[in-house]
């Protein structure tokens, strides 16, 4: 007899930004996670299981919110989300350094009266801050368990949730009771509340009640369609509140549950006296309005440096090696058909892993240091003066360095940007930024064989050209946009697990996706070849690559297969040039040229079908048409300056 498998249990993981929330997810998942998006929604959330003890849990880790009453899509979707999946355990991850903020929302959670538990993040790092906190007080002023975790070690995390198993619902927490005269007009609201209408929110009346008083529209759009008479009712008691308290009824209860938060935080916190603390001292060099732009420009050299030094080691030693398999096989094989298949297949495999591999994994690697170290954050901080300068504040600094590693997640942040203006110029800008396919190209073609003086200089002016658009943008259309509220986490000693895994979960997609690509292109490319077929590509596209940017003819056919995948267009030169020594066959002018044109120009399928969804079908083509035109501009201008110089 076979026994009933038990049904998978749903955790949902929510908190306020830089909480440890992703990184507790990472814990418990081990990085193999699913991505999905809300229904009807472009708002994406991560999703991965656990088994544990044979109970196997379904982890959903929500965006970041700093309240539930949404500010952005993300924190729309996650509300909705949360009220929605009535048979599931809310874990509330809480930075605990920062307690007293981190609370209000906690409250919030509370006042949904769903099964929850707290896990108090970062423990470690309130410590050193001096800030001691009691979690048996904690939980029972709470009245749901609390949990110490410090998930970047993956402490506590398995501890939070064997905790959710019999998690209740809150009902006699501290968090419940406002003052008196507020109180009493929330609890005459609640029993006017028809219970059909309370029904259709998946939450108590009490939780309705309050989010009417504070005017969220969530709630206030489905009252207005259900009953006109009893929102004249809610607007009478704003309006009592407001008399009372002398300011929006909305700022009353944010009020009240701030007081709550900060009373709950003092009957569980003591102070202990500590010396300033090697962090600050970091940040008040690192964060400097001078000091901290030298020293980012620096840790900027030194990671490129770095990359370009490990991927030409490696380089050049891989490349020889498939040179010598191609010529043992050119001695094995016939001339025909097989042969020219099999040298291209030989060649572009070893364009793949020669030079893809050898600059890719130190650039990722590097990007997820930086990531888990907390200094990815600054670099944020710091670039948002200068996105001032654009006309894009706030969150649109992120779009700008999510690019450096894919354009697609980099197009995705820009949704999160309040206005439609913002979000556009942001995701349109952002496809523009060298992502880790285009650095596969300046650092395997420029500087692998011109030097990195070359690399850097491509660098810096791709951060030019990217400044004056936004400019242009910016005076186009002079709109102020919302600034930036960034929170900075602690600096972490990063997990090389951690890191390893992360770099695998950007990589893999070069292995799974590119590789076969590449396999089937320079197949591809061998027929075209074979039948001639590839000298009509390139008569065709000659105009271009001949004549405007004076270019062999034979790289016409690397520029379309760049579009699926930009590091094609530097694998498949290598084919299409019959050689893996470039500069045998290309000046250093055409080197350059081809460099700045296939980073500039049209960005690849991928980022143009999430562009397309992001931003719609209009604005796709103007940065297909935008990008080529820049492209060509730019690869003129250097073709210009290059012989002038040489």
């Amino acid at each position: 007899m076979v026994a009933r498998r038990e049904r998978m249990r749903q955790i949902l993981l929510t908190g306020q930004p830089n909480s440890g929330k992703s990184t507790f997810f990472n814990s418990l998942t081990g990085y193999k996670a699913l991505t999905g998006n809300f229904p009807g929604a472009t708002v994406s959330y991560q999703m991965g299981s656990l088994n544990l003890m044979g109970t196997l849990y379904s982890i959903v880790d929500l965006p970041g919110a700093y309240s539930l009453i949404p500010n952005d899509k993300a924190e729309l979707e996650t509300k909705k989300f949360i009220i929605n999946e009535q048979d599931s355990t809310i874990v509330n991850v809480v930075d605990a350094s920062v307690l007293s903020r981190s609370l209000e929302m906690t409250i919030e959670l509370i006042e949904l009266q769903r099964p929850m538990v707290v896990a108090l993040n970062m423990v470690d790092s309130a410590r050193k801050k001096g800030i001691l906190i009691d979690a048996k007080k904690l939980s029972e002023l709470l009245d749901v368990p609390v949990v110490e975790t410090v998930a970047n070690h993956g402490r506590g995390t398995l501890d939070v949730i064997r905790a959710t198993y019999g998690a209740k619902p809150p009902l006699d927490s501290d968090a419940l009771h406002y003052q008196r005269d507020v109180e009493q007009e929330v609890e005459a609201l609640a029993e006017k509340l028809p219970t059909d209408l309370v029904r259709s929110f998946h939450v108590p009346p009490r939780t309705v009640a309050i989010r009417l008083l504070e005017d969220d529209p969530f709630y206030v759009k489905e009252l207005e369609r259900y009953d006109e008479k009893l929102m004249k009712k809610v607007k009478s008691g704003r309006h009592r509140l407001e008399k009372a308290h002398g300011r929006p009824a909305n700022f009353v209860i944010a009020a009240e549950r701030h007081n709550l938060a900060m009373s709950i935080f003092e009957q569980i916190t003591s102070f202990e006296r500590t010396k300033p603390t090697l962090e600050s001292r970091l940040d008040t060099v690192i964060l400097h309005p001078v000091w901290g732009y030298l020293i980012l420009l620096t840790v900027f050299y030194l990671f490129f440096t770095g990359v370009f030094k490990t991927g030409a080691y490696f380089e050049g030693w891989i490349l020889a090696q498939f040179q010598l398999l191609g010529k043992v096989l050119s001695g094995w094989m016939s001339q025909g058909l097989g042969l020219l298949i099999t040298d291209g297949f030989v060649q572009g495999l070893g364009a793949g892993l020669g030079i893809a591999v050898p600059y890719i994994i130190p650039f990722l690697v590097g990007l997820s240091f930086l990531e888990d170290t907390g200094y990815m954050a600054r670099i944020a901080f710091l670039a948002d003066s200068v996105m001032h300068k654009m006309g894009l504040h706030g969150k649109a600094v992120i779009p700008f360095v999510l690019g450096y590693g894919c354009s697609v997640p980099a197009v995705m942040a820009a949704r999160n940007l309040e206005t439609q203006r913002d979000r556009v110029v942001a995701a349109s800008l952002a496809v523009l930024v060298p992502c880790s396919a285009r650095t596969v190209i300046i650092f395997g073609l420029l500087g692998y064989y011109l030097g990195p003086v070359y690399a850097i200089g491509l660098y810096i002016v791709n951060v030019l050209v990217i400044g004056i658009l936004g400019r242009l943008a910016a005076m186009l259309d002079p709109r102020i946009s919302p600034g930036l509220v960034l929170e900075i986490p602690a600096y972490h000693m990063p997990s090389l697990k951690n890191v390893a895994a992360k770099t695998w979960i950007r990589l893999k997609d070069f292995f799974t996706v590119v590789i076969p690509f590449l396999i089937v292109g320079t197949i591809l490319l061998g027929f075209l070849e074979y039948y001639h077929l590839d000298t009509s590509v390139n008569s065709f596209l000659s105009p271009l690559t001949v004549t405007i940017l004076g270019l062999p003819k034979v790289v016409g056919t690397t520029l379309i297969f760049g579009i699926f995948k930009k590091e094609l267009s530097l694998m498949m030169l290598f084919q299409a040039l019959g050689t893996n020594t470039v500069t045998d066959v290309m000046t250093i002018q055409q080197i350059v040229t081809f460099s700045v044109f296939t980073v500039f120009y049209v960005p690849c399928i991928s980022t143009i079908a999430v562009l397309y969804r992001e931003t719609g079908w209009k604005n796709t083509m103007y940065v297909i048409l935008g990008t080529t035109g820049l492209a060509i501009f730019l690869a003129v201008a250097a073709r210009g300056i290059m012989g002038v110089l040489l």
